[in-house]
């Protein structure tokens, strides 16, 4: 079967784009043909894959899906059996979601108004619209009833995925054959100093300043954040931040790296005070490596957490004083053990990394 898998940015540290290159790995294993048509890419792409850049010139994020998407049908019309977007845009016969709704969260009249709103929308629509055809691999449950919701999709179009969690960045041996001293001298983290780790590319949904408002409370704690580049604006915003709260001493932007498994080895344990996330991977790779989580409610896999007993989950709407609470409660060293001990087991469930193979399966099938 030829496989068209088109996704507006590619990069190797994203989530969604490492599920895609995974996706494509997997089908091209099973001895399918398979395409990546991106509009942009950094980073070191994957010489293993086909990859296409479809130029595109906008100044606008929804103006430069607009046009990938009229690229795309004039590249892949006639060329291929499936067309799976990892992006939400017109033709698509099945979508790999892995975004919140954008239309459950824009219900007012003058929102609707503003260009990009409008853009978005349309590009939502186009996959989850009564009209559509599209079959959507959804993440989680809250995502599914979300849509549903706001467009009245079709139950019958949804398939719902195991967690796509890969089982290579699983080395929970990390945390006791040395790889955790290295990193810990790295950083020049002493023995006592309660690693706090924070890892995502949108730092603002993902709630690093949330993280580094609690730090005066913690006075043990520092906080590595991963995945924030050092000229961004982005990185400037939160160093501000943390010298307004005289704790930029405690605060490092340690960049995109590869070596995740081995961060979250370095570290005692992972906060993610997301405002809103569909999954929240980084949670589930916490846990497999037995790094314990402090996250919130609003991420869609911290059902995990409870399940796994490896952390706590501050409930919603989200209060600084739970989140200064949960930190203050996973400082104890003795409990830190014992949820780590818990995360390492529960990363034994095979279920947790099916979620690629369940993906291909459903485009297989899917008429």
């Amino acid at each position: 079967m030829r496989l068209a898998l088109p996704i507006v940015s590619l990069f190797p540290w994203g989530g969604l784009q490492r599920d895609c290159m995974r996706l494509a790995r997997a089908a091209k294993q099973a001895g399918h043909a398979v395409t990546i048509f991106a509009a942009r890419t950094s980073g070191q792409l994957p010489s293993d894959l086909d990859v296409r850049v479809l130029p595109v010139r906008s100044f606008t994020n929804h103006g430069r899906n607009r046009q990938f998407s009229v690229a795309l049908r004039d590249a892949t019309a006639g060329h291929f059996d499936r067309v799976v977007g990892f992006d939400k845009m017109p033709g698509l016969d099945v979508l790999y979601c892995g975004d919140l709704c954008f239309a459950d969260s824009k219900q007012g009249a003058w929102t609707r108004l503003d260009p990009r709103v409008r853009g978005m929308l349309a590009m939502e629509k186009a996959c989850f619209g009564p009209d559509s055809r599209t079959r959507v691999l959804a993440l989680a449950e809250p995502q599914i009833a979300a849509y549903r919701r706001a467009w009245r999709t079709p139950a019958e179009r949804f398939i719902l995925l195991p967690p796509p969690i890969d089982i290579g960045r699983r080395h929970p041996e990390y945390r006791r054959d040395g790889t955790r001293e290295r990193l810990r001298t790295e950083f020049k983290l002493a023995e006592e100093t309660l690693a706090l780790l924070s890892i995502g590319g949108w730092p603002y949904r993902k709630g690093f300043d949330r993280a580094i408002a609690a730090l005066p409370a913690v006075p043990q704690a520092s906080l590595l954040v991963c995945g924030v580049a050092a000229e961004s604006r982005e990185a400037t915003a939160l160093l501000d931040q943390a010298h307004r709260l005289r704790v930029a001493d405690r605060v490092r932007l340690v960049g995109c790296r590869e070596d995740v498994p081995e961060l979250l080895a370095a570290a005692d344990v992972l906060v993610h005070p997301a405002r809103a996330e569909t999954t929240g991977t980084v949670i589930l790779e916490a846990i497999i490596n037995g790094l314990p989580v402090v996250t919130t409610q609003a991420c869609g896999f911290a059902s995990h957490v409870r399940e796994a007993d490896a952390g706590i989950v501050v409930s919603e709407p989200f209060t600084s004083s739970e989140l200064i609470d949960a930190l203050g409660r996973a400082s104890e060293p003795s409990r830190r053990q014992i949820w780590s001990a818990n995360a390492a087991v529960y990363g034994t469930n095979p279920r947790l990394y099916q979620g690629v193979d369940g993906a291909l399966a459903a485009i297989l099938e899917v008429g």
